[in-house]
């Protein structure tokens, strides 16, 4: 079974995500913010992280920088965040997210992404 993070602020996103991932059977865990993600990071072992970059707190940038301090180095991390601009897309590749994708987003383009990372 492939174990997801999804980390978003705005609860329908969140569970909107949640509700699309879980009709593939994924395991989903969800957390509204930065803090309550590391958390659940040093709790479980997760398969990939789809994590918002405008979270309240501590801002995605932070939350990846510390994540790849808590996680497995091979963990992908997909940031999942509206109006990256093509700036942002260099700095989150270079922070360490495996790719990101842009909201609003086809389901497709979500179950392609995580079948890719996770070799499904």
């Amino acid at each position: 079974m492939t174990h997801i993070l999804v980390v978003e602020d705005d609860v329908e996103n969140m569970e909107l995500m949640a509700c699309l991932l879980k009709l593939k059977d994924y395991d989903i865990k969800m957390a509204s913010d930065g803090r309550e993600a590391l958390e659940l990071a040093k709790s479980y072992i997760f398969d990939i992280i789809l994590l918002d970059i405008y979270l309240p707190i501590m801002n995605g940038f932070e939350v990846l920088k510390r994540l790849k301090n808590t996680l497995n180095s091979n963990t992908p991390v997909v940031a999942v965040t509206a109006g990256v601009l093509e700036d942002n897309k260099e700095l989150l590749l270079a922070a360490g997210c495996s790719e990101y994708l842009e909201k609003p987003f086809k389901k497709n383009a979500l179950y392609e992404i995580i079948s890719f990372h996770c070799n499904l």
